[in-house]
């Protein structure tokens, strides 16, 4: 049970902890967590309302499922060695939920950052393109200089 709890605090940290702005956010847990995560919902708000209210979900549905997680945890630690088997269903059924509630918010992270990458990717190929175009420019007016 300490595992699986230290599993989810590292991956809720590892989430804290992760870049902000355009590319992908995970939620916050500490008060300055709290704080990036709201930049964040605010800022893809702005960008992508419906997205924003799907990640608002994914990460509601995340905090539930750890809160089941940790109840289901204290209940089968607080049973005692004769209770332990009625409460491990509850337990495995809750991991699995918290599972799939944090794959579901790290594919949506992913698709953004998928998003923003092939955004950017294209705004570098636009500024090679006039850098080119500049370094064309350059050399006439250089050769115009020679003659």
């Amino acid at each position: 049970m300490l595992r699986t709890t230290a599993l989810a605090v590292a991956v809720v940290t590892l989430l804290a902890m992760a870049p902000t702005a355009a590319v992908g956010q995970p939620p916050g847990v500490s008060a300055p967590g709290a704080e990036r995560e709201q930049a964040y919902v605010d800022a893809l708000r702005r960008e992508d309302p419906p997205a924003a209210e799907r990640y608002v979900a994914l990460r509601d549905a995340q905090n539930l499922a750890l809160a089941e997680l940790d109840r289901a945890q204290r209940r089968y630690n607080a049973g005692g060695p004769a209770l332990r088997p009625v409460a491990l269903p509850q337990v495995q059924q809750a991991r699995r939920k918290y599972a799939e509630t944090t794959l579901a918010l790290l594919d949506f992270l992913d698709a953004r950052d998928r998003d923003s990458l092939a955004v950017l990717q294209n705004r570098i190929e636009e500024l090679d393109r006039v850098r080119q175009e500049r370094g064309r420019a350059r050399a006439e007016m250089e050769q115009l200089l020679r003659e």
